[in-house]
């Protein structure tokens, strides 16, 4: 996968710096930077931060021989992508970072698209529409970031989806660890940088692609990869692949009842506390 193409020189300084956090799960790590790596904007770098990682994603990083692709492990485990995504800001060079979860992909236009939003709009913030993919054999699809006028009114916007100016994260401070938070990270640094005022922008384009890893029990003690190759595969050489994807999720709408998706995700009752939603999560998911 990563022979297939070579790394060229780098000439200009990135724009946008792509930042993605990991920890040990090397095989869906590789279909993340294939992905970075297919895009269409060619002013980019990624920092991938392993969060403490043990297994082999230093040496997955390194084997695509990329000069805009870096390496950074923290030393001590945050347990959340919050502490790794401020370390990828502290690193990264360009005016913009965007997100791309480990084990989520994007289109090759992703970040032409999302650029072009912030060109257009002055918007502090730009996100693109992201197909959320539930469990493999259920058929659920969801679709985040469809609000009004394009604007954001508060909510989940999947991080994959989101591009902002490298600024904003020194004006609304960086990510706060889970602990510290009873919406999960990603909610609240979004709703922060809405409460400062800063302006966000949707490209309308379906341009991100997420596998929750809260939907599929255990999965890190099984880490598998083969939902991740399979959409990079349909990506890549599916025709009219983006023209089908609303067809999914309409059908997934039509056929299960509302509410379907969000069943598969964790849930904590009412006073729970701060943390309590991240740490469900990460016992899901076969972290504790």
């Amino acid at each position: 996968m990563n022979a297939a193409r070579p790394a060229p020189a780098v000439a200009d300084p990135p724009l946008v710096s792509v930042v993605t956090a990991t920890y040990n799960w090397s095989s869906v790590l590789r279909y993340a930077i294939d992905s970075v790596r297919g895009q269409s904007y060619p002013r980019w770098e990624m920092v991938v931060v392993g969060d403490a990682c043990t297994d082999d994603s230093e040496e997955v990083v390194r084997s695509f021989g990329d000069p805009r692709v870096r390496w950074h492990n923290r030393e001590v485990n945050s347990g959340s992508q919050s502490m790794p995504n401020n370390d990828g800001i502290a690193l990264a060079r360009g005016e913009f970072v965007a997100y791309l979860g480990h084990d989520d992909l994007w289109s090759p236009d992703h970040i032409q698209r999302l650029v072009a939003t912030t060109r257009r709009s002055g918007a502090d913030v730009a996100f693109s529409l992201c197909e959320i993919i539930g469990p493999p054999g259920t058929g659920l699809r969801g679709l985040a970031g469809t609000t009004p006028r394009g604007g954001y009114a508060g909510g989940h916007l999947p991080p994959s989806s989101v591009l902002h100016r490298r600024s904003m994260s020194e004006e609304i401070g960086g990510w706060r660890d889970y602990r510290e938070t009873e919406a999960g990270p990603d909610v609240e640094f979004m709703e922060r940088a809405l409460a400062r005022g800063m302006s966000l922008a949707c490209s309308w384009a379906l341009t991100a692609f997420k596998l929750p890893a809260v939907m599929r029990p255990g999965v890190y003690r099984q880490r598998p990869c083969g939902e991740q190759r399979e959409l990079a595969r349909r990506i890549s050489a599916e025709r009219g692949f983006r023209l089908r994807e609303p067809v999914r999720i309409a059908m997934s709408w039509a056929r299960h009842p509302r509410g379907a998706l969000a069943s598969h995700s964790p849930t904590v009752p009412a006073g729970a506390g701060k943390g309590a939603l991240i740490r469900e999560g990460r016992r899901i998911r076969g972290l504790e």
